[in-house]
């Protein structure tokens, strides 16, 4: 059962809370949590909080089985955008969470997802990019979990067209991994900047499924420790490993040598995008 976490001080969040509200028959089911109502709709379950997501490890108390999270999303450029995203902090937590310290997630669900903003946008007529985001920041949890994002700013958080995008992908995407198009390969992913166009695009087009992403920022802090966490840290099987070779860095030599040690199979995001 999916629990969807909100933030009562999250402008986003709220405004996709009552779209959830509006588009589904949530009601209450009796629980509560930080002695707030639970609202069920099938297997989905509402829960606030009164942290702000981020520092939210209090959830960890909550038995579910994924945490999905509701959220703001802030850019200093402001562009309307609706991403996903992994969570964890590749060094020191700067923003909730343990530093050194990854969560569990869900390539397949990340995919879905993306496949969801993306139609949506296109129903609701949007002028919205849609992206998956590198894994970043807190809190930290227990179970798999991830972050669907409303932003870049205060006159997107408010906008009701956007946020039930994102409501009505939670609840219509869920587990609706593509079954007639087969298995999709599950991957993690190396390199890039921290709004992942290469690995969009390659989950869009090829329908390929990434978890955990190190964007070129954060290689300084990428080890062997780090590879292990995230093909551990993602619930399905990890068919491979992903690096957008141009957006290495200096780290570029570094991190190859790793990923050759690691015995597993190594692809090129932009080759992969040519085929």
């Amino acid at each position: 059962m999916p629990a969807i976490i909100i933030s009562e001080k999250d402008p986003a969040g709220m405004n996709i809370r009552e779209q959830l509200l509006k588009e589904f028959d949530f009601k209450p089911n009796g629980k509560k949590f930080n002695e707030k109502e639970i609202l069920q709709y099938k297997n989905f379950e509402i829960i606030l909080t009164p942290e702000r997501q981020v520092f939210a490890d209090s959830v960890n108390l909550y038995e579910t089985d994924f945490f999905i999270f509701a959220s703001t999303h802030t850019s200093k450029t402001g562009k309307p955008c609706l991403t996903v995203h992994p969570i964890g902090n590749w060094g020191v937590a700067e923003l909730g969470g343990r530093s050194n310290t990854l969560v569990k997630t869900s390539a397949e669900l990340l995919r879905d997802y993306l496949f969801g903003l993306h139609f949506y946008v296109e129903e609701n007529k949007l002028q919205y990019a849609v992206c998956l985001e590198a894994t970043h920041h807190g809190p930290y949890l227990e179970k798999p979990t991830i972050f669907i994002e409303l932003g870049s700013s205060a006159k997107q958080w408010k906008d009701k067209n956007a946020a039930n995008a994102i409501a009505k992908t939670i609840v219509n995407y869920w587990d609706c991994s593509d079954k007639q198009n087969g298995h999709a390969p599950v991957c993690v992913a190396l390199g890039g900047n921290h709004y992942c166009p290469e690995f969009t695009k390659l989950v869009l087009r090829k329908n390929f499924a990434i978890s955990h992403i190190c964007p070129e920022y954060a290689l300084q802090n990428f080890n062997e420790n780090k590879l292990k966490q995230m093909i551990e840290g993602t619930v399905e099987k990890v068919d491979s490993i992903l690096i957008d070779e141009k957006g290495l860095g200096k780290e570029n030599l570094r991190i190859k040598e790793i990923l050759q040690k690691s015995g597993m199979q190594i692809e090129k995001v932009r080759k992969l995008l040519k085929k």
